[in-house]
């Protein structure tokens, strides 16, 4: 973020900067005007001196407004510039932290973007322009006065007091709320994934008890710091408002005394009330201000793990995948143990075991979607970390167990979201077993399948999902219980769809309770508790588990007759 922050600084804030300068050099135009008017004007009962000053101060009011205009353009400029070089960077982060789960999970990631850019391109961003001219202020004052200049000092000193103790005394009561909110809205996305299942299962009760025990909880705590604030809000307003009542009145004791003019008082009044906007800017904004540092900090976090992208870039893959003495654990559950396995380039790799084995984990430890804890993965003998992620994604082929689908028309998400090559996704969808079925939609391959793909049946997401991990020319494509949803026609096709890319020699690993699929693989992978049960060619390993069940039978029996 220091990279980005500094390109921004040079780019617009320097130069918004030398704006403010100016902006507040004509500010001085309305004191001086008045001082003016009392000291001179009436004094003199000269009409060319009022018209010549009036003049001036119109000129200077309207170079203001123009300083005005280009710097606040300025700074519109600056937050497109944020949004364009951050947003893509932040949401990609996003989605490869969502795919890991050691990873905490980060919603919030465009909020904070945005709460950056709106901080940094708002009124808020002012009081850092107009600070710098807190002394000059204070010097123009002293020069009437110096009595003036030390009750204006005090006032200040003590506004920024107040601020200190308002910040400080609600900042904690803030953050707590801020988590509670981004709790509440985590649960309620979660509810909305589920809906399906709280309808059907009357589970709506039960949700909206909890619902309301957590709503109350945040209003309570919301309710406690914004009535704090509220007071203290008050008493901070009403202390700004007596300070230039005091310079009045010092003003007016000093023109008694015939220590400076009547002009002198107003115009040292106006100065005051300058000299104290940035301060007041400062405490109003305090809240913004430490919502922006808690988004600074949040971005900066997320970016500084950003993967490097690999200089070199390597040769299309044949589809060879290593395991050497892969561990895998999410906290203190462990989930793979010293997983070592060699599959080479084409071959039909089905992976069997017991629900909880790890097949899903050890899927994703293959395609990098999750880091071992320990241990290499390799493709084609480099580590994964070696390939440009980018690049190696145009040849894998990945379906997860829970589908998912996005926005869009059916071409759209057999083509991954990206340009669309037609013949490239009718062979896909063709080679799927999905054509026919997309052909008997209302618009073919330009209908769209709404949100998540809700519009679908279960079994027609599935053959959209198998096309578009056999999309284009991958290399080596991973089905995790692809055959769930299909009738026996369906994975029949599926089937001699997998055996086609077969013939390409493409590397298949599938995972799947089903015996038809073990027809067509090369090698069998049987998983249990994580650790590798056995792994070989197929007909080997399936003598090798009837043997073993035969002996359990006979164990089993034997027990029976004594």
């Amino acid at each position: 973020m220091k990279r980005y922050l500094k390109e921004w600084i040079k780019k617009y804030f320097i130069f918004a900067g030398i704006f403010s300068f100016f902006v507040n050099v004509f500010n001085l135009t309305f004191p001086i005007y008045m001082l003016l008017i009392y000291d001179k004007v009436l004094q003199s009962f000269s009409i060319p001196t009022l018209i010549t000053i009036s003049v001036g101060a119109v000129l200077a009011i309207l170079v203001m407004a123009i300083l005005d205009i280009l710097r606040s353009r300025l700074l519109v400029l600056a937050g497109l510039h944020i949004q364009d070089s951050l947003s893509d960077k932040v949401l990609r982060r996003m989605i490869l932290r969502h795919a890991r789960p050691e990873e905490n999970t980060y919603r919030q990631g465009i909020k904070d973007l945005n709460t950056l850019r709106n901080y940094l391109t708002g009124e808020a961003i002012f009081f850092i322009f107009d600070s710098p001219w807190i002394p000059i202020y204070l010097f123009v004052v002293y020069l009437i006065h110096p009595y003036l200049a030390i009750l204006a000092i005090s006032g200040g000193i003590l506004s920024l007091f107040l601020g200190y103790l308002q910040a400080k005394y609600t900042s904690e009561r803030l953050e707590i709320t801020r988590a509670m909110e981004d709790e509440m809205y985590s649960w309620q996305n979660i509810l909305f994934l589920g809906a399906e299942t709280i309808s059907a299962m009357n589970m709506t009760p039960g949700i909206l008890e909890r619902w309301k025990e957590k709503n109350e909880e945040l209003l309570s705590v919301w309710n406690e710091t914004n009535r704090f604030m509220g007071t203290f809000s008050s008493v901070v307003k009403s202390f700004r408002t007596l300070i230039p009542i005091f310079v009045y009145g010092l003003g007016a004791y000093l023109v008694i005394e015939s220590k400076v003019t009547v002009g002198s008082i107003i115009a040292a009044s106006i100065i005051t009330r300058q000299f104290l906007s940035p301060i007041d800017s400062m405490v109003s904004t305090w809240r913004s201000t430490e919502s922006a540092k808690g988004a600074y900090k949040r971005l900066s976090n997320l970016l500084e793990e950003e993967e490097d992208v690999p200089e070199t870039q390597l040769p299309a893959p044949k589809g060879s995948i290593t395991l050497d003495s892969v561990n895998f654990r999410i906290g203190e559950n462990q989930i793979l143990s010293n997983i070592n396995l060699q599959i080479n380039p084409g071959e039909v790799v089905v992976i069997i075991g017991p629900s909880g084995s790890g097949k899903t984990t050890l899927c994703r430890i293959m395609l990098g979607i999750y880091r071992p804890t320990s241990g290499r993965v390799m493709i084609d003998g480099a580590d994964i970390s070696q390939w440009n992620r980018d690049e190696l994604g145009r040849y894998i082929g990945y379906l997860p167990q829970d589908i998912q689908l996005f926005e869009g028309t059916v071409a759209e998400n057999i083509a991954r979201l990206g340009k669309i090559n037609s013949e490239k996704v009718i062979e896909a969808a063709k080679i799927a077993g999905a054509h026919e079925m997309i052909l008997s939609l209302p618009q073919g391959y330009d209908t769209d399948i709404g949100e998540r793909g809700m519009k679908l049946s279960g079994g027609q997401r599935q053959k959209i999902g198998i096309a578009r991990a056999f999309y284009g020319d991958p290399k080596i494509v991973v089905l995790d219980e692809p055959n769930s949803n299909l009738d026996d026609m369906g994975e029949r096709t599926f089937l001699a769809g997998v055996k086609a890319l077969k013939e390409k020699e493409v590397t298949v690993v599938i995972v799947s309770h089903r015996a038809a699929v073990l027809s067509i693989a090369d090698k069998v992978l049987v998983l249990r508790n994580g650790q590798v049960f056995m792994f070989g060619p197929t007909k080997q390993v399936i003598q090798a588990l009837m043997g073993q069940a035969k002996a359990q039978v006979q164990r089993t029996a034997s027990k029976n007759v004594q």
